[in-house]
């Protein structure tokens, strides 16, 4: 028993939560979960504190969270993977499976551009509303209008919004499927979904920012910037559709309306165990399957893309960005190089290292996003005890 937290955990594995029990009583507002996978099994599952600090109901073994940009992880997972089966071609143009997107020089943009947040294309010119963002063919449409903020595949800039849209218009003109059918296949069993069902609204982590240690706005682009009128905040909130805060009484994120709708860059919700297997099975054979990704797809899709301040020179630190992945860096304090995966607004982390053979997932409610190490400190256990 550890006090402060509940679940299972191989003997082994508990100094990990330990530290969630460290990180709770640091906090006593927030709930969190943390999910590990090793060699295939479950060996972490550990939870605790408040998944709703308005009513002081418990964080359980059920409770979902928003996952926030790790949903661009699986994403990307569902990429490689088509283009494993034959299905997608990362290197061929978009406009190949997608030939309204070639318009206004975007012909040369390739699936691993977009991947790698190096397709010009972070914001839009056109103004969207929720209703755009939640019907989605409205965000295609201005896609495929948009000409790129600068020449595709020579600089990188995160696509915080518009990856979902171009990732699920890519694979569902490839592929003949939704996006949601992708991820379904992806996770491999319950409680992790993109679009999620009225009857486990009531299971969802109400989730908002410690205002203490957060920056809620974001910095005006500089004068000489060619695309200055597309800020920053503009590319976070798909042009107006949504706040800067993401998450909100009737009009963040976590609204039921937008979780039902699924958005495709930021709407995945799940358990931390649910998360945790998934990336499991990406890349470590789990439960007496092979890993979904074969060790040359890993390799290929794992190669560093971009890295460094990128076009819009914000300031350290930054991310590595592999095809869609995040690889190691002080932003996602992963595992190790082998690592690769995606964080996700407030502190989320979730992650597969197939050389240690190895699925990982936190996720909580109480989000920052200033000096926040609790990942870091959780991986960090983590990696004392594989030692």
């Amino acid at each position: 028993m550890i006090d402060g937290v509940d679940g299972v955990w191989a003997a082994e594995f508990a100094p990990v939560a330990e530290v969630l029990a460290e990180l709770l009583a640091e906090d006593p507002a927030a709930g969190a979960a943390v999910a590990v996978h090793a060699g295939g099994r479950p060996v972490v599952d550990a939870w605790g504190g408040l998944a709703d600090p308005r009513t002081g109901a418990p964080w359980t073994g059920r409770t979902l969270a928003l996952t926030f940009s790790c949903t661009k992880g699986l994403l990307a997972a569902c990429a490689v993977l088509a283009a494993q089966e034959g299905r997608l071609d990362l290197d061929a143009p978009v406009a190949d499976v997608w030939p309204a997107f070639g318009a206004h020089g975007k012909d040369a943009v390739s699936t691993r551009m977009v991947l790698s947040h190096s397709a010009g294309l972070p914001a839009l010119d056109a103004d969207l509303s929720r209703a755009d963002a939640l019907a989605g063919t409205p965000v295609v449409a201005a896609l495929e209008a948009q000409r790129p903020l600068w020449t595709p595949g020579t600089g990188h800039a995160y696509h915080a919004m518009t990856y979902g849209w171009l990732v699920a218009e890519i694979l569902r003109r490839a592929t003949g499927e939704p996006l949601s059918a992708h991820v379904a296949r992806l996770a491999g069993g319950p409680d992790l979904w993109l679009g999620l069902p009225a009857a486990a609204t009531a299971r969802l982590a109400a989730a908002g920012w410690d205002r203490a240690r957060s920056q809620l706005t974001f910095p005006a682009d500089a004068p000489t910037t060619p695309w200055r009128p597309r800020t920053i905040t503009r590319a976070i909130t798909l042009g107006g559709a949504f706040g800067p805060e993401l998450v909100g009484d009737g009009a963040g994120l976590d609204d039921p309306a937008v979780l039902a709708a699924g958005l495709p860059a930021v709407g995945v919700v799940s358990t931390a165990r649910a998360l945790a297997r998934t990336w499991s099975r990406v890349a470590v054979a789990t439960e007496g399957e092979p890993a979904l990704l074969k060790p040359d797809a890993v390799a290929d899709a794992t190669r560093p893309q971009a890295e460094g301040p990128g076009v819009l020179d914000l300031p350290p630190p930054h991310a590595r960005w592999a095809t869609g992945f995040m690889l190691r860096s002080p932003i996602a304090p992963m595992l190790a190089e082998s690592s690769f995966g995606h964080d996700g607004a407030g502190g989320q982390l979730a992650f597969a290292d197939p050389v240690a053979g190895v699925g990982f997932a936190y996720l909580t409610n109480r989000l920052r996003n200033h000096g926040d190490d609790r990942a870091d400190r959780l991986v960090t256990a983590l990696r004392t005890v594989l030692r």
